[in-house]
């Protein structure tokens, strides 16, 4: 899909974040602290890059290299992340080593909004967040190109609550416990 026509898909449900009932909106709110644009740069490129900034150890990218090869291209653009606490060194790990920081295209939609006491963050980068759960299972949906970065301070702080991930009118789990981890096919980090 053309970059200027997610840009105006975007835009236009840029509102599709709900909640499913009031009484859960209280309790649970969503708090979308970033929301952007991603186009990534080729997987070789992105290993090149990640090797030159000599952060990772060999065993880490390797690892990436086998996840990507194993579950196909649709691993490195099906990311989910948490960043625990604010830290200028962790994003910037996070972001260089899934690629968001040497993407071929990064749009804003919104700007940076994370907040030290919205800390745990999570990444949804190829997901969509459409609702929180009355049990509190974020659901998402899979849109390519969109980053969402939403705030897990009301509804997991300590990533102990066994938060669930799930898409959207759909049975299919992503996570089910996003701080423990998620579906293997997923590019997944807890930071």
């Amino acid at each position: 899909m053309h970059f200027a026509s997610v840009v105006a898909r975007w835009l236009l449900f840029a509102a599709a974040v709900t909640v499913s009932s009031p009484a859960i909106a209280e309790e649970h709110k969503i708090s979308i602290c970033h929301a952007g644009l991603v186009e990534f740069a080729s997987f070789d490129k992105h290993l090149n890059d990640i090797r030159a900034s000599k952060r990772y150890e060999p065993e880490q990218i390797n690892g990436l290299i086998a996840s990507r090869r194993k579950y196909g291209p649709d691993f490195f653009t099906s990311q989910i992340f948490i960043q625990k606490e604010q830290s200028g060194s962790t994003q910037f790990d996070l972001r260089m080593f899934h690629g968001l920081w040497g993407a071929a295209k990064y749009r804003n939609v919104t700007g940076w909004d994370c907040l030290s006491e919205d800390y745990p963050i999570v990444y949804f980068v190829g997901f969509r967040v459409r609702e929180i759960a009355e049990d509190g299972t974020i659901m998402v949906t899979r849109e390519k190109d969109i980053v969402n970065v939403i705030s897990l301070k009301t509804l997991d702080p300590k990533l102990d609550k066994h938060t669930k991930v799930m898409i959207f009118q759909g049975d299919k789990v992503l996570c089910e416990d996003i701080g423990k981890g998620c579906d293997l096919a997923i590019f997944y980090s807890r930071e």
